[in-house]
């Protein structure tokens, strides 16, 4: 970066910082394509590619996708980060995930629960922000979830930052991720996060997450991402399919580019961890069975 590019971050910074709830948030100085890339690359592990809607309120990113299973469309994690003070402080979370599952055919959509964070890149504190959909609904047009609809169903689909300029999306009336309203008011459980590895700043070392003890030392990896927040977002969007098993995410250095992979483990023998993957790939999700060591 040269010097006044260094001079912009800087200025970035000093702009867009807030002191919410105790603790120091950052927020875009401005919803415009170099302000909100600036900020991307240092608050955030999310690539602009990812990228489907930016709103006032938040910005929207398709973390991990999956394949047509049983269901009558594809089904998507998505992952938001709050872009504004106000409702940082409504929701008391900085960033947040939930499944959608798209009805390409028919235009329709239902998002499971809502999962917030007390930080960024889904890390800090958690807590339910709404209860999963238990029906389909057609999205407002413009809206975060109406893109996250056109990025899984329309194959021409352009982001925000596949142009020059940044067209906000619309805010939606009813339910969105990307205003989500707080249904838990008891005391959240702590969670204790891995290392995130930050696009261009160092990385931040945090408590890492314990590799559970395995009764056969095999392991099912589900995937292997660019992050570890959508290796942790990829694992919490399969849900009830990992069947209670153990699960955590693994960084690996491989040929000079770092990888987080998604896994699960608890097994008690090769057959056990081979009808686990079996199960998962039925339902279009990858998994293979590796040593665990």
């Amino acid at each position: 970066m040269g010097a006044a590019g260094a001079v912009t971050a800087a200025m970035l910074w000093l702009a867009g910082a807030g002191v919410v709830h105790g603790q120091t948030a950052s927020f875009p100085v401005a919803l415009e394509r170099e302000a909100l890339l600036v900020w991307m690359q240092r608050e955030t592990d999310i690539l602009p590619d990812q990228v489907v809607a930016v709103t006032p309120q938040a910005l929207t990113s398709i973390v991990s996708r999956f394949p047509t299973g049983a269901g009558p469309g594809p089904r998507l994690v998505i992952r938001a980060e709050a872009l504004s003070s106000e409702l940082q402080s409504r929701t008391a979370a900085l960033s947040w995930h939930v499944s959608l599952n798209a009805d390409c055919e028919n235009r329709r959509i239902k998002l499971g629960e809502t999962t917030g964070y007390s930080e960024r890149n889904l890390l800090g504190e958690r807590k339910v922000l709404r209860a999963a959909e238990t029906s389909w609904r057609t999205p407002e047009q413009g809206t975060a979830v109406d893109h996250a609809w056109r990025a899984a169903c329309e194959p021409g689909f352009m982001g925000p930052f596949r142009s020059s300029a940044v067209k906000l999306a619309q805010a939606e009336t009813s339910k969105a991720p990307t205003a989500p309203e707080p249904i838990a008011r008891s005391q959240p459980k702590p969670f204790v996060a891995a290392p995130v590895v930050a696009v261009v700043r160092p990385v931040t070392e945090r408590a890492k997450l314990p590799v559970p003890a395995r009764s056969s030392g095999l392991a099912a990896q589900l995937g292997a991402v660019g992050s570890d927040a959508a290796a942790r977002a990829l694992l919490q969007g399969l849900g009830g399919k990992l069947a209670g098993r153990q699960t955590w995410v693994e960084k690996a250095d491989v040929a000079g580019r770092t990888w987080h992979r998604a896994m699960a483990g608890g097994f008690a023998d090769s057959m056990d961890a081979g009808r686990f993957c079996a199960g998962l790939k039925a339902a279009g999700q990858s998994c293979f069975v590796r040593s665990g060591g």
